[in-house]
Parts: structure tokens; C-alpha cells; sequence
């Protein structure tokens, strides 16, 4: 309990410093499809690509800086949307998501309608979900 309290609080100061910043390139650069590649857990040989993850999932990011995810699991496919912003920490780079509504595709440690990803690499996004025992999901354009 004790870890995911400071999981949660980390992550509300980490959210609360970070200054909005372009991030170092065109925002051009990140619009498109973006589709989970790599899923694990926070148990060891976990790793999962492919068909064999739990689910498909997408993000597609617009010039607009509005979003899709969607989602297909069990042979079912839920899409829901938003908007997006470029972060940039001393730490990285960051693209903070805001859901239109409350949904179950929302990745966050928080409990809100934000979801945190980051550039692992340039072509690399990854959820901050991990952070608080949620999958390890990187995303590739």
C-alpha cells in the first residue's frame, strides 16, 4: 500500500512540474498511427508481441492535437477519444492524453481522465501505467 501511495504521489508531482514545451522536432513528426508492439508485466519473462498480447491497440494522433485509441479484445473493438500535448521533462519527453469521458482504455495510474506516455526513442512510445503495476505497453509508428 505504502509503495503504491508513493507510486501516486511521485506521479502527481511529476505531472504537476512538468512545463509544456514543443517537443524537439516538428509535432508532425509523432501525428499518424502509433500500434502497441510489446506488452508485459512487472513479473519477470513476461514479454508479449503480436497475436499473442492480451490485446491490439492503436493510437492515432492528429495535426489537430486530437486522438483515437482503440482498442480490440475478445473480438471486440472500442474506440474512444481526445486530445493530446507535448511535455518535455529533464527526464524526457512526454505526451500527456486527455480523455473525453471516463472509459476502461484509460492507461493511468492516476484515476483521472489523463494518460501519460513517453519516448522511450524517437520511434518508441511507452506507458507510464508500469509504473504502478499496470502492463508495460510500447507503441511504434
Amino acid at each position: 500500500m505504502k509503495k503504491i501511495i508513493a507510486i501516486v504521489i511521485l506521479s502527481i508531482s511529476l505531472h504537476s512540474c512538468i512545463k509544456e514545451q514543443e517537443v524537439n522536432g516538428s509535432k508532425e513528426d509523432f501525428n499518424g498511427k502509433w500500434t502497441l508492439s510489446r506488452m508485459s508485466s512487472s513479473r519477470p519473462n513476461t514479454e508479449t508481441t503480436g497475436e499473442a498480447m492480451l490485446w491490439q491497440e492503436s493510437y492515432t494522433f492528429n495535426k489537430d492535437s486530437t486522438f483515437t485509441k482503440t482498442r480490440v479484445e475478445n473480438e471486440k473493438s472500442t474506440t474512444v477519444s481526445g486530445t493530446f500535448s507535448f511535455k518535455k521533462e529533464t527526464d524526457g519527453e512526454y505526451l500527456i492524453l486527455t480523455h473525453a469521458k471516463k472509459t476502461e482504455l484509460i492507461g493511468s495510474c492516476m484515476g483521472n481522465l489523463q494518460e501519460i506516455l513517453y519516448f522511450s526513442d524517437k520511434n518508441t512510445l511507452s506507458s507510464t501505467w508500469k509504473n504502478c503495476d499496470g502492463p508495460g505497453l510500447e507503441y511504434n509508428k
